[in-house]
């Protein structure tokens, strides 16, 4: 049986590395894959944890679509993500993982996929999906920890916390992350504009849903608040881990 590791470069996954390490639990592979479009932070942090996945002797592999980048897909196609429909999960993370295993484990050998899901969002389990296989272990939401418990250990190991997984221009971003991207990342949040009125469906079309960027930037200017914010946003099983 083979332990692999799905890693989204978020802290559920991170911290769940981190206990199963100290814990002694098997660590055979850690995968990541790169899709191309994921906030600085997150890349800032991925040189950290892979030098410490090294100090400690664990497999770190990254793996690419074929397809390039989500960004460079959906503008050549003209269409964006929605929350609803989409294909970035699937193509550029489940497909070229299941690539990769099939390719150095083969078809036949039992694979252990163990999936950075926090206790206090353990309704993402039943999304996942995956090879015949894969047995997905859940090892969080057994040991009963939740995002900041996740946040605990990572500090206790002396990493730096990373931020939430997932592309700066992902559809199931919260209001206040677009809002911080907005203040923290305007070259990212234009680029995400850009991006947005690239889909042939736009304006209807939005990657927030229910307003354009473009009107959401304006009401940020003008202070104004549209709407409550979303907080039941269901999040992308294998994303924001």
């Amino acid at each position: 049986m083979i332990n692999i590791i799905s890693f989204g470069a978020g802290q559920n996954s991170t911290a769940m590395i981190i206990k199963m390490y100290n814990d002694e639990i098997q660590i055979d592979e850690i995968i990541y894959s790169e899709v191309g479009n994921e906030m600085p932070e997150t890349y800032m942090f991925l040189k950290e944890f892979k030098k410490w996945c090294k100090t400690k002797g664990l497999l770190f592999t990254e793996v690419k679509s074929k397809l390039g980048t989500i960004r460079d897909y959906y503008e050549t196609k003209k269409i964006i993500p929605y929350r609803m429909f989409r294909h970035c999960t699937h193509k550029f993370k489940v497909i070229p993982i299941n690539k990769y295993i099939r390719d150095k484990y083969g078809l036949k050998t039992e694979i252990n996929m163990f999936m950075g899901i926090a206790s206090d969002e353990k309704h993402r389990r039943d999304k996942i999906r995956g090879r015949k296989q894969f047995t997905f272990k859940f090892p969080l939401v057994e040991w009963d920890i939740d995002r900041q418990g996740c946040i605990d250990i990572i500090k206790k190991e002396g990493l730096s916390v990373p931020v939430k997984s997932g592309c700066y221009f992902c559809p199931f971003q919260s209001k206040s992350s677009w809002k911080d991207l907005y203040k923290k990342h305007q070259e990212l949040y234009e680029d995400s504009i850009k991006f947005e009125k690239n889909g042939k469906a736009y304006p209807e079309g939005s990657l927030m849903g229910n307003i354009t960027l473009e009107e959401f930037k304006i009401a940020l200017k003008e202070q104004r608040k549209l709407f409550p914010e979303d907080v039941s946003i269901t999040k992308c099983a294998w994303c924001h881990t």
